[in-house]
């Protein structure tokens, strides 16, 4: 429903050193051949300070030159500096809604110190899931709020429902007569997603967090990779922005060491988290899925957290019932002042996933019986 970005988008993907604070434990040049081989990836430049003024009008003058119409930053959070790359490579004609960062130093270099061969290929991964991320972006101005697609939407309401702040209302269909269509007032949306993970019907999307871009960076991450030897358990972290993401990055000012076993994905809000998401990581071969959101009562969304335990409840249960193993899933609280939480829930998980063993769609031709419990 939601656009697929543009199909011959020019792809710049700028590297930072961050003056040896990356580039100390992840082998940029390794990235950046790997990252060469995408489709659409036309130009790579590392610098060793990219948020500089110098660089950013280094940045600037090669976005122009070379007609680029989407830029990834390998760098560091996008909470500290996505909107200023973004104001910055503006002024080149690159739309805000095609600039996204790889988050390298809070949540790469900084946690994965001690594996520096296998946190340069997740910096890698981190790069190329976001190149994913923006050739799945839609051009319009919907920002993140909740849009409808009127062609799909039957009126069934689930989505007023579950909007706290009363933004949708079902309305006559202007096209379809006797039909009634959801519609969302964007003065009130804040675009938490709730009601999008909660459509049947697949009629909402949310405009910085679509299902195209989510599917697109789970692909990657997801991706099947050869076993060199013990099995390496490959997690999926859905985070969300205000509390866990946050953690995460607290969790690399602390250098607090983790396995690189993981990829993260963030949300605006753990409801926005979609069962079809899930299921797709399991049926690719991803090993286990955590869900981390803010504690109960101190969610940003007030209530957000509070449907998406219900719905992974429900999910744990559907999981059981394909024949994989409901602990596979699990969700866990963090606040955003919490990175030894964020560490702890994140390292467990992975030593509770190791001890269950792989997902047995990982191998090619191998199929979960119904009632099998795979390991």
């Amino acid at each position: 429903m939601w656009g697929a970005g543009i199909e011959d988008a020019r792809i710049g993907v700028f590297l930072c050193n961050c003056q040896g604070c990356i580039g100390d434990t992840i082998d940029l040049d390794e990235v950046s051949k790997r990252v060469r081989g995408l489709r659409n990836v036309i130009r790579i430049y590392v610098d060793d300070r990219l948020c500089s003024r110098e660089s950013l009008r280094k940045l600037r003058r090669l976005c122009q030159a070379e007609a680029v119409d989407g830029v990834v930053v390998g760098a560091c959070s996008p909470q500290l500096y996505l909107e200023e790359f973004r104001s910055a490579l503006g002024h080149a004609g690159v739309k805000a809604q095609m600039i996204e960062m790889a988050n390298l130093r809070e949540q790469c270099a900084w946690i994965h110190s001690r594996t520096k061969r296998l946190a340069s290929s997740k910096a890698a991964d981190l790069v190329e899931m976001a190149v994913a991320k923006v050739l799945a972006s839609d051009v319009s101005e919907a920002g993140c709020k909740a849009v409808v697609s009127n062609d799909v939407c039957d009126g069934c309401g689930i989505c007023m429902s579950v909007c706290r702040l009363e933004a949708i209302r079902i309305v006559p269909d202007p096209v379809r007569e006797g039909k009634v269509i959801a519609t969302v007032d964007t003065e009130k949306c804040d675009g938490c997603g709730a009601c999008v993970a909660s459509c049947p019907s697949g009629a909402m999307d949310q405009g910085c967090v679509s299902n195209e871009q989510i599917v697109a960076q789970i692909d990657v991450a997801t991706r099947r990779k050869g076993e060199d030897g013990d099995f390496r358990p490959n997690v999926l972290v859905f985070t969300c922005n205000w509390c866990s993401y946050a953690a995460a990055d607290k969790a690399g000012l602390k250098r607090l060491e983790l396995p690189p076993n993981f990829h993260v994905i963030r949300t605006m809000c753990s409801a926005r988290v979609d069962p079809e998401w899930v299921l797709r990581a399991f049926s690719r071969g991803v090993d286990g899925v955590l869900i981390l959101a803010g504690r109960p009562g101190e969610c940003h969304y007030e209530v957000g957290n509070l449907r998406t335990r219900k719905r992974i409840a429900l999910l744990r249960r559907i999981l059981g019932q394909l024949g994989f193993r409901e602990e596979r899933l699990s969700l866990a609280w963090v606040n955003s002042d919490e990175p030894e939480e964020f560490r702890k829930g994140v390292a467990g998980f992975i030593d509770m996933v190791l001890d269950l063993g792989p997902n047995t769609l990982r191998s090619p031709g191998d199929r979960v019986r119904e009632g099998a419990s795979p390991r």
